[in-house]
């Protein structure tokens, strides 16, 4: 099931959404939408290399007269491990348009992946997030292309376990939970 933000008010509250976390379900397509066919094609770059970067979020959240996005920042630190970063762009309107200002981004732990898969419209990397306090979760980072990419939380054994699972989950996520490579 989805879990959609909830709109905060103030930076304060902004600043507390570190990290969106979604899932699609079981992988059925009980949940109204349909999984894609298996595609040919270049497969998507997929694992570390896929998602080194900084990743801005597509989604828009307004309070009083500014707005606010995401910045997610993943940086290498192994052939199968990332540092997780992550900030918040304010704009001085209410549409996220224009030049922000960027507060951080702050360390928020690690993501070590067990395993990854790709083929040409979807990439799944599963793997375990560990933040700077020791909390430890299941995560999914999946790309919908090479340049949207859309955090998913998961569990131990896997809720997704293959990546048509996670293409199907994908297509019950909005693009504005998801983020544009920068």
């Amino acid at each position: 099931m989805f879990h959609k933000s909830r709109v905060f008010k103030g930076v304060s509250g902004v600043l507390c959404v570190l990290w969106l976390s979604a899932c699609g379900g079981s992988g059925n397509d009980g949940g109204g939408g349909s999984t894609p066919p298996p595609q040919g094609g270049t497969p998507l770059t997929v694992g570390v290399p896929g998602l080194v970067g900084d990743w801005l979020e597509n989604g828009c959240v307004v309070s009083g007269a500014q707005s606010f996005k995401r910045l997610t920042r993943a940086t290498d630190l192994s052939a199968n491990s990332i540092r997780y970063l992550s900030g918040v762009f304010t704009y001085g309107n209410t549409t996220c348009n224009g030049v922000g200002s960027l507060a951080g981004p702050s360390n928020l732990g690690t993501v070590v992946f067990s395993r990854a898969e790709s083929n040409a419209s979807v990439a799944a990397s599963w793997g375990e997030f560990t933040t700077v306090t020791n909390t430890r979760s299941q995560v999914i980072w999946a790309k919908k292309s090479e340049t949207v990419l859309c955090l998913l939380g998961d569990q131990s054994p896997s809720i997704l376990p293959t990546l048509n699972d996670v293409a199907a989950s994908l297509v019950t996520l909005p693009d504005s939970a998801c983020f544009t490579r920068q």
